[in-house]
């Protein structure tokens, strides 16, 4: 293998600059001698002699450098396969005298630029500018090989990004970029590529559908007018005119707007791939060709309103289809905003500075107060206090925490402040590998295929063949019989109505289950709900309400009191329950007399007056007030049994009463996972909370113990969903409420976020129930499997339609312009089925 040459002599502008002084004088001197030649690395027009056209010429000193160094490797190939492509040019190599020292700068690079370390290997992924075809990315791709230290690159030609492995001992992400320069490439970091490129490919694809609408719109009250014509009359002249417009709008939009299509299914043949724009543009090109032939020798049909209104509709497809992709793309980024993006920092000299969570180091000490929440992963090196962690791990009662213990990023502050030193950043925390694992899930989900657009592709082929055929049977009665009757075959058989009838139906279903309080973004999601298979949920939130709440008492209402007047000094929902509970009681707890003394592992001290107040778990009490007796032993173990958490209040290191905390489930969690049963699904739990809480929550509700599964952290429940779809062509669900959930959710053939989910869930699953209500679980199951009906119902119509017409089209009995006329019929018929039907509720 071959390290990176370390010369950049013949990449510096200064020798390009010199070559290009010297032109004019050989202008000069030798015109007569000189002819026009194409760069053989970048296919710039460039002048040479005759003597030197016999061998490689280049534009600059840039140029011939990359082509010495891809003819070094033996990676000739390249302008094989770029000419094969039909791409003669690439970018040009650019001044290589700017240097590339602050690529090595993580501070340039940013955090939108992912880096991974891993065992003296780095991965890195950058934007790439000078991407034009499958060459370019094969050319980086071969280079990669024949360089010391790099492993592995990856062209993205969708995103235009690059993803890089390498060795950190043998090469430095310097050496790539100016390597990559040398061949015509430029990386940046993504920050400064992605979000342009997409708002540029947004924008380009906006206006295509704009100028494709107002062809379409035009194209179409000319086909008005002569179709009116047909029946009341119209000017010989007048008739030119129009038809001779309605090709030339016709044309416009399919060599137009409708190029894209083209280029899409050129590409596919060269690289002998199957692609969709195969089918779509053939059916294109023959009704442009006809159409033309018709149009300007003034005998019969041009049908270019039809194809003109398949362009448009065909972009809007592809637009929408693009904001999905482009939405998903932002779930990364939106994940990392649940963490702080401020942290106050405490200097070497005790004082404190706030500043962003990016410019922190590991090792920087950070004070997180009360009520916030902690911004890096690391350790307490001082304070004690309670994290509420239900947003990573699910857990409805917070976890003492104390010096010395591990804080992850994302959980909440509620009693007392922390002092925390930095372990982790950004991507490189618990959090943000939860986030990485949202990615790779969603990445590794393959996308589900309609049955419409298998059967559409085939029926193109079919079609075309048969026209063809019917072309070849009739051509004995001339060839303009001949071609009408092929003709009137290929648009009365136009694939529209199949390709309608699934869209439709869907696209009808999510504006209905918009209006239901059900938003939807995927709509695969009707079609694997009418697949029962295996139904999780997460606990908190999901099947409970996500709030604690006394559920018992036992003992002095008296304590109940003091400890609200202790509680509610604290953040924490400990505290909120008991105060929401003395408010119930009409227990007064705004006592000015009441302190809060201390926090510790598992409870509160404080003071009401004159009287000492303990609030905590079994192991915080037997440390401060002693062993317990038998009584509240026996109560303990009963609440236990029950899935509560219990609660002591002692006064005066008394034991007084004790109380049943517990997350209560929703009212409409049994009936909903009766209704899930009843149709076939299988129901489990997947929680982080204690799973001795789980199986009792499970066993309320019915539930097989053997899938009630508790304590899992974000990556446990991503390994059981990834295990329950192995192997398994039932459908997956997951029904999940939190960042916990967001991996899981993105694996499941169908992830469903309750109310109260981050917006990171939303991005992870295809399902957001706005209203929270578990009802709307089964209204989406029920109205998928009404939805399905629909379209199954439809595309039969549209299939049993184009069936009867191409055998009547084939016999001669329809005419190109009845085939216009009938062509819509199916379309329409589609529409009113579906609009007609009842789906979710409507």
């Amino acid at each position: 293998m071959m390290a990176v040459p370390p010369s950049e002599a013949t990449i510096q502008s200064t020798s390009a600059r010199t070559e290009e002084s010297a032109l004019p004088n050989r202008i000069e001197t030798q015109s007569n001698q000189l002819i026009t030649r194409n760069c053989t690395h970048c296919a710039t027009p460039t002048l040479c002699s005759v003597e030197e056209n016999a061998g490689p010429i280049f534009c600059c000193k840039g140029c011939q450098g990359a082509y010495e160094l891809i003819h070094g490797w033996g990676l000739d190939s390249y302008y094989q396969l770029r000419q094969q492509l039909k791409h003669t040019g690439i970018v040009q190599v650019t001044d290589g005298s700017q240097g590339f020292a602050q690529f090595d700068d993580h501070e340039f690079l940013g955090e939108s630029t992912p880096i991974e370390t891993e065992a003296g290997l780095v991965t890195c992924q950058l934007a790439v500018h000078g991407l034009h075809c499958g060459a370019c990315s094969w050319l980086i791709e071969n280079a990669a090989a024949r360089i010391d230290g790099l492993k592995m690159a990856r062209v993205n030609m969708a995103e235009h990004t690059i993803r890089f492995v390498f060795d950190v001992t043998l090469l430095k992400l310097s050496d790539i970029a100016a390597l990559l320069n040398r061949l015509g490439y430029q990386l940046s970091p993504i920050k400064d590529h992605v979000q342009g490129h997409l708002q540029q490919e947004n924008r380009r694809q906006l206006v295509q559908i704009a100028v494709a609408g107002f062809l379409a719109a035009n194209a179409m009250w000319i086909a008005v007018a002569l179709y009116a014509g047909e029946f009341t009359g119209v000017a010989t002249e007048h008739r030119f005119f129009l038809t001779s417009m309605g090709t030339i709008l016709g044309l416009a939009s399919v060599l137009g707007p409708g190029r894209t299509f083209f280029r899409g299914a050129w590409g596919a043949l060269q690289a002998r791939t199957p692609h969709m724009d195969l089918p779509i543009a053939l059916g294109l090109c023959v009704g442009s060709i006809v159409g033309t032939i018709s149009g300007f020798s003034g005998q019969g049909q041009t049908y270019f309103d039809s194809l003109s209104t398949l362009v448009f509709l065909l972009l809007i497809g592809r637009w929408i289809q693009f904001r999905q992709q482009q939405r998903a793309s932002k779930a990364v980024d939106l994940m990392l905003r649940i963490t702080p993006q401020y942290a106050t920092r405490i200097n070497s000299d005790a004082t404190e500075c706030k500043l962003l969570v990016s410019q922190l180091s590991v090792g920087d000490l950070v004070k997180v107060a009360a009520g916030e929440s902690v911004p890096v992963d690391g350790i307490i090196v001082a304070g004690n206090s309670a994290l509420d962690l239900s947003l990573l791990t699910g857990e409805s009662l917070p976890v003492a925490v104390s010096t010395g213990e591990f804080v992850a990023a994302g959980a909440a502050n509620t009693v007392a402040s922390l002092c925390v030193r930095v372990q982790a950043l950004g991507r490189d925390t618990r959090i943000g590998k939860v986030m990485q694992a949202v990615e790779n899930a969603a990445v590794e989900k393959t996308p589900l295929v309609q049955l419409a657009d298998r059967i559409g592709g085939v029926f193109v082929v079919a079609v075309t063949i048969l026209g063809l055929i019917t072309f070849g049977a009739w051509v004995s009665a001339g060839w303009v019989v001949a071609t009408s009757h092929a003709t009137s075959l290929l648009i009365v058989a136009c694939p529209c109505a199949l390709a309608l009838a699934t869209p439709l139906a869907i696209a009808v279903s999510l504006g209905r289950a918009a209006r239901s309080g059900i938003l939807i973004r995927d709509g695969s999601v009707f079609q694997h709900l009418s697949n029962p298979g295996i139904a999780w949920f997460d606990k908190t939130g999901t099947l409970t309400e996500g709030r604690l709440r006394v559920q018992s008492i036992l003992g002095s209402l008296e304590a109940l009191q003091l400890a609200g007047c202790v509680e509610r000094h604290c953040q924490h929902p400990v505290a909120e329950a008991l105060e929401l509970e003395c408010r119930s009681q009409r227990l007064e707890t705004d006592i000015g007399t009441a302190e809060l003394l201390g926090v510790g592992q598992g409870g509160v001290e404080g003071r009401v007056g004159n009287r000492l107040v303990h609030v905590g778990n079994q192991n915080y009490m037997e440390q401060h007030c002693g062993s317990l007796n038998e009584h509240w032993l026996h109560e303990i173990e009963s609440l236990v049994e029950r899935g509560h958490s219990p609660l002591l209040i002692s006064v005066e290191r008394q034991v007084q009463a004790v109380v049943g905390l517990a997350d209560p489930p929703r009212r409409d969690a049994q009936s909903t996972l009766e209704y899930l049963n009843y149709r076939g699904w299988q129901i489990g739990i997947l929680s982080g909370d204690h799973p001795q809480i789980v199986r009792r929550l499970g066993a309320s509700l019915g539930l097989d113990q053997s899938r009630c599964l508790g304590g899992l952290s974000p990556e446990d429940k991503l390994s059981y969903v990834k295990q329950s779809r192995n192997g398994s062509k039932k459908t997956v669900l997951m029904v999940g409420d939190g960042v916990n959930d967001a991996a899981a959710l993105a694996a499941a053939d169908v992830g469903v976020a309750v109310r109260g989910s981050v917006e990171v869930s939303l991005q992870a699953a295809p399902v957001f129930v706005a209203s929270g209500n578990l009802k709307s679980i089964e209204q989406l199951v029920k109205g998928s499997m009404l939805t399905n009906w629909v379209i199954y119902r439809s595309f039969a119509a549209s299939l049993g339609y184009n069936l009867v017409a191409v055998g009547l089209a084939v016999a001669g009995f329809i005419t190109p312009l009845i085939a216009a006329v009938l062509m819509p019929i199916s379309s329409i018929t589609v529409l009113g089925m579906t609009l007609l039907s009842r789906t979710f509720g409507r």
